[in-house]
């Protein structure tokens, strides 16, 4: 069996590896990105990732505004209504330039850990595993995190 050796093959085996386990992952002939089982390492199966395509990003925000939305919504509809109630129409725009705005300043790891605050609403960007299994909206909430590759930006 030869092996292609190029930058392509190497993003398509990347891009197959965040892909696997979850709902875009690629259908793959035998003997390509064999099965190697559960990564050694933590609790979580590698993987789960979303395909996006590159028409999905905007480059102005450096964001996926449709899976960042959608994830609030998901996660947070009360803190939406609030910023609903503020700004009204422009809701999403304004959100997401605020978005921007925040990981420009504090950087992408901070948004992430502490969220941001706008107009009296406290949104949070992502949800780290809990501590137990006790509080099951804690859990549902970790499970709403959404993860993509976008190949070719």
């Amino acid at each position: 069996m030869s092996w292609e050796i190029s930058e392509r093959a190497f993003e398509e085996a990347i891009e197959a590896a965040l892909l696997r386990f979850g709902p875009d992952a690629y259908e793959w002939e035998a003997g390509v990105l064999r099965d190697a089982g559960v990564a050694p390492y933590g609790e979580m199966p590698p993987g789960g990732y979303r395909r996006r395509e590159t028409r999905d990003y905007d480059p102005g925000l450096c964001l996926l505004p449709r899976d960042v939305v959608d994830f609030v919504l998901a996660t947070q509809p009360r803190e939406w209504k609030k910023l609903e109630q503020h700004h009204g129409t422009a809701i999403r725009e304004r959100f997401l330039q605020r978005l921007a705005a925040e990981i420009g300043r504090r950087g992408c790891l901070d948004v992430l850990r502490r969220g941001i605050k706008d107009s009296g609403a406290k949104i949070s960007l992502a949800y780290f595993r809990p501590a137990s299994g006790l509080n099951e909206e804690t859990g549902r909430l970790h499970a709403a995190n959404l993860f993509a590759v976008v190949r070719q930006l």
